[in-house]
């Protein structure tokens, strides 16, 4: 019932546009035909045909793709679109329906204060994303967000090196071999 409503409210947003616009609005139809049919992938590609012509987006209808795609259940590797950034799912729980994504570009060189307020994995978070290391090759090694509490230091975070499992604190530093993942929880 939310999904016809919402389609009803994108359809007659369509029609009050301007006909620069009408030109792209099949492809949002297309996108809204093929989410309600359930092909979720198929109403995605249509959207990101018609957001990638027009410079627009319905948020309405990325409500719609993203509620698609939850219902389905995600796998290892799917790639989730999350505002304009590419995740790749690391973790998967519930048959799909909960996890998490990493970002599929690494921030490396980024003051921790700056990436602080992303979301940077937990040691246990990234314990879960070891476990699936060989599905998603990740072989590196990560900073987690969790401070090292036997350290006198209150700046020391630990790492996670995902080819042999070990962790270490130390000091976070832009010079460290560790690299910074950010994830998105779904």
């Amino acid at each position: 019932m939310r999904t016809k409503a919402i389609i009803f409210v994108v359809l007659i947003a369509i029609s009050a546009s301007s006909s620069a616009q009408s030109d792209y609005s099949s492809y949002l139809n297309k996108a809204l035909e093929k989410l309600e049919a359930g092909d979720c992938e198929a109403g995605r590609r249509f959207y990101n045909v018609y957001k990638e012509l027009s410079g627009k987006s319905v948020l309405s209808v990325e409500e719609l793709i993203s509620d698609c795609s939850r219902s389905a259940g995600y796998k290892l590797g799917d790639i989730i679109t999350v505002g304009d950034e590419k995740y790749t799912v690391v973790y998967i729980r519930d048959n799909g329906q909960h996890g998490y994504a990493v970002l599929d570009k690494g921030w490396i060189g980024m003051q921790w204060t700056d990436i602080s307020k992303k979301s940077v994995p937990t040691l246990q978070e990234m314990k879960q994303i070891y476990s699936n290391r060989d599905a998603v090759r990740m072989y590196d090694i990560y900073w987690t967000c969790t401070q090292d509490e036997t350290s006198r230091y209150s700046t020391n975070y630990t790492y996670m090196d995902f080819s042999t499992g070990i962790t270490k604190s130390a000091y976070y530093s832009n010079e460290n071999e560790a690299k910074v993942i950010l994830i998105h929880r779904f």
